[in-house]
């Protein structure tokens, strides 16, 4: 039973990516030899919609940025037929063999094992391995005022919330997107990061400022990220359904909790969290100051969290959740809003990547 769900999960996740190519290990100079198989892988009456009741996720001021361990995830199956493959570099493959990709092709939701001269997390800080979320984007204005973080989900686009990109589109702020980055602080990283313009910001047509409803927004880049090139930067797969109880991580620069004494983090940190019931986390934000009339769009929002000390805050609005299935990682939510950070029975809330699907594909075709 356990081997039949997990099947189901892989092939409902599978359907809201479409990859252009897998990457394989081969012995060295064999590459364009090893295209076999097609392939690809006391309650409060409170509010209805939660208008003014929310801490959003987002803090403009305070920061100015200049994984656990990755998982080794080297893929068998090899690239549809009619296209040489090349040898990338061989990141990702041992003493010997070459990594064997389409020309035009990369893998999504892929961790690359820890490159040489990076530096350990400290221990017992919450600190991210450096590579663990290679598709974590940083949100820039030109002054390099933090505005807020997103996924990488293709060679050319980044996902990320609705709520601080109204402000910016408005006045016509110019923005950047930085990649592979990990620590804000200074240019410490093995890998350099890389830093793109934005040509063009979507936000979705029905994004109500007033509650977050369609809290989501896709930003085109000026040019292309070089997929296949570095290990410390790789999109994220898009998903298809929710999948409640399993752990999923989140990862940002943001504060330690919602007070004024809460802090923002140089060296990009990550809590592990659980996906939440929609029911069981409409019944549990009742019983904050949202109130018992409070009803939770299920199409915009979902769950994780509720774990006391272990949450998204402000400062990490955008931020992708992001969770394994099988070899690969998957941005089923982006943060959002909550009330506080990390209370016991109070879940963040994010929104629901897998209702959006069709206007993410519509919006990256266009």
């Amino acid at each position: 039973m356990i081997k039949i769900l997990l099947v189901l999960l892989l092939i409902d996740f599978a359907i809201g990516q479409t990859v252009t190519g897998v990457c394989f290990c081969v012995t060295a100079g064999q590459c364009a030899n090893n295209v076999t198989n097609p392939g690809g892988g006391g309650t409060l009456p409170g509010t209805f919609d939660g208008s003014g009741q929310l801490d959003i996720r987002i803090q403009t001021s305070g920061l100015g940025p200049t994984g656990t361990t990755g998982t080794t995830a080297i893929l068998t199956t090899a690239t549809g037929s009619g296209i040489t493959p090349v040898v990338v570099n061989q990141f990702a493959c041992g003493v010997g063999l070459d990594r064997c990709c389409p020309a035009t092709g990369y893998q999504c939701g892929v961790r690359y094992p820890p490159v040489a001269g990076a530096r350990p997390p400290v221990a017992g800080s919450g600190q991210a391995s450096y590579m663990a979320y290679p598709w974590q984007a940083v949100l820039l204005a030109q002054d390099s005022t933090y505005q807020g973080a997103g996924a990488l989900i293709d060679h050319l686009h980044v996902l990320t919330v609705a709520h601080r990109l109204n402000e910016s589109t408005v006045f016509g702020r110019p923005l950047r997107v930085r990649l592979g980055e990990w620590d804000a602080s200074g240019a410490t990283e093995p890998i350099p990061a890389q830093e793109y313009q934005v040509a063009r910001v979507f936000i979705h047509p029905q994004y109500t400022a007033s509650n977050l409803r369609n809290d989501i927004a896709i930003l085109r880049l000026a040019t292309p990220v070089t997929l296949g090139q570095t290990p410390s930067i790789t999109p994220a797969c898009l998903p298809a359904t929710l999948v409640n109880g399993i752990r999923c991580f989140v990862a940002g620069w943001g504060k330690s909790d919602f007070s004024n004494n809460g802090q923002y983090q140089a060296v990009q940190k990550e809590v592990d969290v659980p996906l939440v019931d929609q029911n069981t986390c409409q019944g549990q934000l009742r019983l904050t100051r949202l109130g018992a009339n409070f009803a939770l769009d299920f199409t915009s929002f979902m769950c994780a969290g509720g774990e006391p000390g272990k949450d998204a805050c402000t400062g990490d609005g955008g931020s992708p959740l992001v969770c394994q299935i099988g070899a690969n990682w998957f941005v089923v939510g982006l943060v959002a809003w909550g009330i506080g950070c990390g209370t016991s029975n109070i879940p963040g809330v994010y929104v629901n990547v897998a209702s959006y699907i069709s206007w993410i594909q519509q919006t990256t075709r266009s």
